[in-house]
């Protein structure tokens, strides 16, 4: 087999060849030229250097001063992402609605520059200055030929080259070889664009991961020990990372503190806004004899001189005193938790009182409800994730099908009830789509009675 030989002076070698041999007017083979662009890049790193390698090799087959490429970057504007030789540095821009886009689209094949154009553009600019700058770029970047890069019926970029070396101008043969060059130069970079993406999306899911890791550690390990009531948390983000919080603390002097938030908006940011909350409330909470509408009414303005004007979190936070056998809390625009009396008929007490949510408003008023614990009783509190819950028919699990469960499960120990609330809501969901983070907490009350 024939040894062929490798990389960029490969490709100019065997390129070179196949432009003298066009002299004769045959047609160059876009198939040849695609395959040693392939070979030319082969032990590049990425699409971006092997753009680089194939402008280089390209300048030494064309015999050129100089190759400058051009991408479309946005809607306005090309802009320079290689040369040879050198930096693109600051390079060459041109403008997506300016003067050479306009040739070029209604002149699909290289576009000879001669100084004498840019003289005759640099006069008829004089009535239209908003060219100027674009015709004195085209000037200083020595560009004598302009190929344009066709992709998807638009120009995807611009190959400028240099005036030919020790030749008057390119000939047929050369131009039709760039011509096709074109081609493959549009497909590498829509290559290296997507290459791009690819690399900062799989970027953007390792920064996901972590933060999610991250968000895992904001939540308990485990409830308190304590011989007053048993706990349990759920949490179920929507997305890997969810905008939902909840708390426990031992406060001592036999008291247990219990919290739960849901963060408006959802991932990343929520993620940060959630870590907010849950840093202010533990500072907070660790105060002795403050009251719970002081303690929100801090939260609310430290959140609000934290985070972003839209920022807020509906917030609810409770103090269980094993003493007193009293739950005190405070509910800042939060759905109102459920406490389940341990009676004959399971009356259910909802928990509305405090206030407005948390960050919203630099200042806010909070009140504080006081209720009486009896061995037996079970408070659920949750986010609307939970009652708002879509099956596949598109209804919510509402409240009132919360509510009986709640009753159904109240005779089991605290895990296990977690355990069928969370069954009962995966079986509701089935298959349809999740929107919001589904997260609860349980307090059942099992002190003995006096």
């Amino acid at each position: 087999m024939e040894n062929r030989p490798n990389g960029a002076w490969g490709f100019t070698k065997r390129v070179s060849g196949l432009i003298s041999g066009s002299r004769d007017e045959s047609a160059v083979s876009e198939g040849a030229l695609m395959a040693e662009f392939v070979d030319s890049s082969r032990h590049a790193e990425s699409f971006r250097q092997a753009i680089q390698l194939a402008l280089g090799a390209l300048r030494e087959v064309i015999h050129c001063e100089s190759a400058l490429l051009l991408e479309k970057h946005s809607a306005q504007v090309y802009r320079c992402i290689a040369r040879v030789p050198g930096d693109c540095g600051d390079g060459c821009t041109v403008p997506a609605e300016g003067l050479l886009i306009g040739r070029l689209r209604g002149y699909s094949y290289p576009l000879p520059l001669k100084p004498g154009d840019f003289d005759a553009w640099s006069r008829w600019a004089a009535k239209k200055p908003e060219h100027l700058a674009e015709i004195e770029c085209l000037r200083a970047s020595g560009a004598a030929l302009a190929v344009p890069l066709l992709a998807k019926n638009d120009i995807a970029g611009i190959l400028l080259l240099g005036p030919p070396v020790a030749r008057v101008e390119f000939s047929a043969a050369e131009k039709r070889a760039l011509q096709s060059c074109a081609g493959q130069f549009a497909l590498m970079m829509e290559n290296a664009r997507l290459t791009d993406r690819m690399v900062e999306q799989e970027k953007l899911s390792r920064d996901i991961q972590l933060a999610a890791e991250v968000q895992k550690r904001l939540f308990p390990d485990k409830p308190p020990a304590t011989a007053a009531v048993t706990l349990a948390g759920i949490s179920l983000p929507a997305r890997s990372v969810g905008g939902d919080y909840y708390d426990f603390f031992d406060l001592g002097d036999q008291r247990i503190g219990i919290a739960l938030a849901d963060v408006a908006g959802k991932g990343v940011a929520a993620a940060l806004i959630m870590s907010v909350v849950q840093a202010s409330l533990r500072i907070l909470a660790s105060e002795e004899n403050a009251s719970l509408a002081t303690l929100a009414a801090r939260m609310n303005r430290f959140l609000h001189r934290s985070t972003g004007s839209n920022a807020y979190a509906t917030f609810f936070y409770a103090q269980i005193d094993e003493r007193l056998r009293q739950l005190r809390y405070v509910n800042a625009g939060h759905n109102p938790p459920c406490l389940l009396r341990c009676s004959a008929d399971q009356s259910i007490e909802e928990l509305p009182a405090g206030g407005t949510v948390i960050g919203l408003f630099p200042q806010s008023n909070y009140e504080e409800g006081v209720l009486d614990l009896q061995p037996g009783d079970v408070l659920i509190a949750f986010t609307d994730g939970v009652t708002e819950a879509l099956n596949p028919k598109e209804e919510e699990f509402g409240d009132e099908r919360l509510k009986n469960l709640l009753r159904r499960s109240a005779h089991l120990p605290v895990d296990e009830m977690a355990s069928a609330i969370t069954n009962e809501l995966k079986n509701w969901i089935d298959d349809a789509a999740q929107y919001d983070d589904l997260t609860f907490i349980l307090v059942k009350v099992s002190f003995s009675p006096e």
